[in-house]
C-alpha cells in the first residue's frame, strides 16, 4: 500500500465513522438522552452508615444497590440512572419523575422488617414502660413506639427478619380496608411457624424501620407460608408499603445527604444557554484558525466538524443503548461543559502540530518533508499534553460524586476522539495539502517563507 493510499483509508475510515455518528445522532431531540439537570426530576444521593446491626461492605453495597434498582424499576421511571460512587455513595437520578415526593418516599425506606414478642404496652403518655430505646439491638428487650405515635411497645428480642420475605403484595378484608399480604420463602415459613409456636393465643409485633406497623394475635401454630400486617392503611400507604417489603430490605442504613429537584422548564433554559455557548466557542475558534492558520486553519474546522459529529455519535450511543452494556450516560449540564472544553483541546492539539509544522518549514525543509516530520514530532507533544489532562479527568472522575462525574467522563471520551482525529483525519489532510501544488503557497499555509 502506498503513503497516499495509507492516508486516503484513514481519511475513509475517519468519514465513515462520522457517517455512523450522524446517523444515531439525527434527529438530535430523540437520539439524546437528557440527565434530570436539563429535563427535570430527582437527584439523590445515598451514603451507606455502619450500624450496630450492619457494616457496609462490598456485598452489602452491591445488595443494596440491587435493591434500589428494584425499587425504581417497580415506581415506572424511564431510564433511571443508578450508580455507584466510590465504596459508600449510590447516586440515584430520576430523569422526568411525575411525583418526586413518592420517589424519595419509597427509595429511602429502609425496610428493616422485624417480628418481635409483644411483652406489654401503654399510651406514650404513661411513664410505666420507661423512655423508647434509641438505638434498638436486634438481641435485647426494646421500647418502640407504633407507627402513628400513639402508644408504646415492650418488645421481646428480634425472632425473624425481613429476609424470609418472598412476596408482599396490597389485599383487602371482607370491609374494603386496606392491608399486606406476605409470602414467605422456605426458611422464613420455618421461621414464622417457630413464632406460631411461641407465641400462640399471644400477640407479634410486625416492625419496620423501628416502628410498630401492627401487633396480632397468633392465632395459629401454623401458617403455610403467609401472614398478612393491617392496620390504618389508606390502599396508597399499603401500596407503598408492599412495594417496600416486596423488593427487600435494605441490607446497611443508607442516608440521604443530598437531594435535588429541577423543573423542566428550568432544565429547558439552561439546555438551550448550554448549546448557546457550544455554539460561539465552535465559531470564535474556527474563526481564530482561520485567520492566523489560513489553509491549515481549514483542516482544523474540518477536523472539529469530524470530531464533534463522532463525540455527538457516541454520547448518543450511549444514551441509547448504555443501560444495556451496564453504561448509564444522559446529557447533562457539567457534560456540556466537558464537550466545550474538548473542543478547545482539540483545538489546541491542531495548534501543537501546525506550530510544528511552520518549524520544520522554516528550517529549510520543503513542505512534503515538514509535514510528515512536523506531525510525526507534534503528535508526540501532543499525546503528551492529552496524557496530562486525561490523568487529572480521570482523577476527577474517581474522587468526585453526582454531576462532576459527568464531566470528567465526557473529556475524557473526547481526549480519546481527539487523538484519533489528529491520527486518521489531520495527518491525512496535511499529507494531502502538502502534496498539492497549488496549496503550497506561503499565504495559504500561513509561514513565511516555504522551502522548495
Amino acid at each position: 500500500m502506498t503513503t497516499q493510499q495509507r492516508h486516503m483509508l484513514f481519511i475513509g475510515i475517519a468519514l465513515a465513522l462520522v457517517a455512523v455518528a450522524v446517523y444515531f445522532t439525527y434527529p438530535v431531540k430523540k437520539s439524546m438522552k437528557l440527565g434530570l439537570d436539563l429535563q427535570g426530576g430527582v437527584s439523590i444521593l445515598l451514603e451507606a452508615k455502619d450500624t450496630p446491626k450492619a457494616k457496609v461492605t462490598t456485598d452489602a453495597m452491591d445488595n443494596a444497590e440491587k435493591i434500589i434498582r428494584d425499587r425504581v424499576d417497580a415506581l415506572g421511571v424511564a431510564e433511571p440512572g443508578i450508580l455507584r460512587q466510590g465504596t459508600r455513595y449510590i447516586l440515584v437520578q430520576l430523569p422526568g419523575v411525575k411525583d418526586q415526593k413518592k420517589a424519595i418516599d419509597i427509595i429511602g425506606k429502609t425496610a428493616l422488617l422485624e417480628f418481635r414478642e409483644v411483652l406489654d404496652t401503654a399510651a406514650v403518655s404513661e411513664d410505666k414502660l420507661g423512655p423508647v430505646t434509641k438505638d434498638p439491638q436486634s438481641d435485647k428487650e426494646v421500647v418502640l413506639l407504633d407507627r402513628d405515635g400513639q402508644s408504646k411497645y415492650k418488645l421481646g428480642p428480634t425472632l425473624m427478619t425481613g429476609k424470609g420475605i418472598q412476596n408482599a403484595q396490597v389485599e383487602f378484608d371482607q370491609f374494603g380496608a386496606s392491608k399486606v399480604g406476605i409470602t414467605f420463602n422456605a426458611e422464613g415459613s420455618k421461621q414464622f411457624d417457630q413464632i406460631g409456636e411461641k407465641l400462640y393465643q399471644k400477640r407479634v409485633a410486625i416492625i419496620l424501620d423501628d416502628k410498630v406497623q401492627s401487633s396480632p394475635n397468633v392465632n395459629a401454630r401454623k401458617f403455610g407460608g403467609r401472614a398478612e400486617i393491617s392496620g390504618k392503611f389508606t390502599t396508597e400507604d399499603a401500596k407503598t408499603l408492599a412495594l417496600v417489603l416486596q423488593t427487600g430490605a435494605l441490607p446497611v442504613k443508607l442516608d440521604m445527604v443530598e437531594v435535588r429537584t429541577v423543573g423542566a422548564t428550568l432544565g429547558l433554559d439552561a439546555l438551550r444557554a448550554g448549546l448557546l455557548a457550544g455554539i460561539i466557542g465552535l465559531i470564535l475558534v474556527a474563526v481564530y484558525m482561520l485567520i492566523y492558520y489560513r489553509g491549515l486553519g481549514m483542516i482544523t474546522v474540518l477536523a472539529l466538524a469530524v470530531f464533534g459529529s463522532i463525540l455527538l455519535g457516541i454520547v448518543a450511543v450511549l444514551g441509547l443503548y448504555g443501560n444495556k452494556i451496564g453504561i448509564y450516560y444522559a446529557m447533562t449540564l457539567p457534560g456540556i461543559a466537558g464537550i466545550i472544553l474538548s473542543i478547545g483541546v482539540a483545538a489546541d492539539s491542531s495548534i501543537i502540530i501546525f506550530e510544528r509544522f511552520k518549524e520544520e518549514v522554516n528550517e529549510g525543509k520543503t513542505v512534503r518533508v515538514a509535514a510528515s516530520s512536523g506531525f510525526k514530532n507534534g503528535f508526540k507533544t501532543m499525546v503528551d499534553a492529552d496524557l496530562v489532562t486525561f490523568i487529572t479527568a480521570f482523577i476527577i472522575y474517581i474522587v468526585a460524586v453526582g454531576p462532576v462525574r459527568g464531566f470528567a467522563f465526557t473529556l475524557m471520551l473526547g481526549i480519546f476522539i481527539d487523538l484519533f482525529t489528529a491520527f486518521f483525519f489531520t495527518q491525512s489532510a496535511l499529507f494531502f495539502v502538502a502534496n498539492t501544488d497549488w496549496l503550497k503557497k506561503p499565504v495559504l499555509l500561513g509561514v513565511k517563507e516555504v522551502g522548495q
